[in-house]
C-alpha cells in the first residue's frame, strides 16, 4: 500500500494525486485546456456546451434518468462548469446549484468523457471547481454518490461524515435512493488552484527539515575488506561488532534493534520449516517416511543407510534449534528421499512415493531457499595484519 498525505482539507494527496493536477494543469497554462462556467442564458454557444456537457451525463451516469439529467443541465438554478479542450470541444464538467443564504452547493453530476478520464482532469476539475466556489463565499459541498464514485470524492477531501449543521441542508437538497451524502468543506485560504504546487513544496520543506535532523547525507568508508578475513562460523554473535562500524552508532542504532531484528527473522524460519514438515505429513505419499525405519522389521536397512532421517527426526530437530542454516534443514529433508532411493528399486511403492512426495513440496524448499539467512549464522570476519 502506497504513503498518501491527508490534507487539511481531506485530500488523500499522494504522488498520483499531485500528478494527476498537475499533468492537467501544464495543459491548462499551455491553452491546450479551459474552464469556463456555463448558466442557461439562452445564447447559442451556451446551450451547445450545455447539449454537449448533457450528451456526457448520459453517457457516463447511466442510471441516471436522462430527463433528469436534461432538466436540471438546464434548469436556470444550476450552474455548469465545463472543461473546454481546443477551445471548441467539451470533454467533462460539473453541473451544481449553489444556496447562497446557506453558503454551500450541491453537485448534481460530474463526469469525464471515458477516453480521457486517466489525464487527470477530474482531479483538474474539482479543484478549478472549488477555487471558483471559494470565490462565492460558500462554505461546504455536497453531493450524493453511488458506490462508482465514493472514491473518487474520497481523494477530492469528501467525507461520508456530515459536519454542516442539518438545519442548513435538510430541505434544500433532495434524497437519492442508493447514493450516499458526502460533503466537502472548502477551505477559505487554501489556493486550490495551484494545490499541486503547495503540496510539493510543503513536501521539498519537509525534506529540508529532515536532512538538518539526520546524518544521511554523511558518508562513512566503511570496512577496510583487504583487512579482513572471512570464515563460516555457526556463531550466534554478530560477525562484526556493529557498534565498531564508523555511523553506525551515530545513527541511532542500538544492539537491541539487531536482536529484534534477529528473533523476528529466527521465528519466521520456525514457522517456514514447520510448514514444509506439516505439508509433507498430510501429504498421501509421507506414510512411508513419517517415523524412523523399524529395524526389526527392515534388519538391513541400518547396514545400507548410514545416516538416517525422517519427518518426525526432523520436526524434533527444528523444535530443538539444531538448524542453524535453512540448507541444512534442506539438506534433511532431501536426505528423506535419497535414502530412499538407495535403499529401495524403482518399481517399489516406496520410491514412488519418495517421488510424489519430493515434488510435492519442491517449490516450498526453493521458496525457503530464496529467503534470507537467518541471523545468528553468518560469515565470521576475522582482522588481519597486512603490514
Amino acid at each position: 500500500m502506497s504513503q498518501q498525505f491527508v490534507g487539511i482539507n481531506g485530500e488523500q494527496t499522494g504522488l498520483g494525486f499531485t500528478n494527476r493536477d498537475q499533468g492537467a494543469k501544464v495543459e491548462e497554462d499551455q491553452g491546450l485546456i479551459d474552464f469556463k462556467i456555463i448558466t442557461n442564458d439562452g445564447t447559442h454557444d451556451s446551450m451547445k456546451m450545455l447539449i454537449d456537457l448533457k450528451n456526457i451525463f448520459a453517457r457516463q451516469l447511466p442510471k441516471m434518468p436522462k430527463e433528469y439529467i436534461v432538466r436540471l443541465v438546464f434548469d436556470r438554478n444550476h450552474e455548469s462548469m465545463c472543461i473546454i479542450k481546443d477551445n471548441i470541444k467539451v470533454i467533462g464538467g460539473i453541473c451544481y446549484r449553489k444556496y447562497p443564504s446557506q453558503r454551500f452547493a450541491e453537485i448534481a453530476f460530474l463526469a469525464i468523457t471515458a477516453t480521457l478520464q486517466v489525464k487527470g482532469y477530474g482531479t483538474r476539475l474539482m479543484n478549478k471547481f472549488k477555487e471558483h466556489i471559494q470565490k462565492q463565499d460558500v462554505e461546504y459541498l455536497l453531493t450524493y454518490a453511488d458506490n462508482y464514485a465514493i472514491g473518487y470524492f474520497r481523494k477530492q477531501g469528501f467525507y461520508q461524515e456530515i459536519k454542516m449543521q442539518s438545519d442548513r441542508w435538510k430541505g434544500f437538497i433532495k434524497d437519492y435512493d442508493g447514493g450516499t451524502l458526502m460533503e466537502c468543506y472548502v477551505h477559505p485560504t487554501i489556493d486550490y488552484g495551484n494545490i499541486s504546487d503547495l503540496i510539493r513544496e510543503q513536501k521539498q520543506q519537509m525534506i529540508d527539515i529532515i536532512k538538518k535532523l539526520t546524518l544521511n547525507d554523511r558518508v562513512y568508508p566503511g570496512l577496510d575488506k583487504q583487512n579482513y578475513k572471512v570464515e563460516n562460523s555457526n556463531s550466534d554473535k554478530p560477525a562484526v561488532k556493529p557498534e565498531s562500524i564508523q555511523g553506525i552508532l551515530e545513527s541511532g542504532w542500538t544492539i537491541d534493534d539487531y536482536n529484534e531484528l534477529k528473533k523476528q527473522k529466527e521465528k519466521t524460519f520456525m514457522i517456514s520449516c514447520q510448514q514444509i514438515i506439516d505439508t509433507m505429513r498430510k501429504h498421501k505419499s509421507a506414510w512411508p517416511f513419517l517415523d524412523p525405519v523399524n529395524k526389526d522389521d527392515v534388519p538391513d536397512y541400518y547396514d545400507v543407510i548410514t545416516d538416517p532421517i525422517d519427518i518426525k527426526t526432523i520436526e524434533k530437530k527444528l523444535q530443538s534449534n539444531q538448524y542453524t542454516s535453512k540448507d541444512l534443514f534442506i539438506k534433511d529433508v532431501k536426505r528423506i528421499f535419497i535414502n530412499c532411493r538407495n535403499y529401495n528399486q524403482p518399481d517399489t511403492i516406496y520410491y514412488k512415493c519418495a517421488n510424489e512426495l519430493e515434488r510435492s513440496i519442491d517449490d516450498y524448499l526453493k521458496k525457503l531457499k530464496d529467503e534470507q539467512q537467518i541471523p545468528g549464522v553468518s560469515k565470521k570476519i576475522k582482522k588481519t595484519n597486512n603490514k
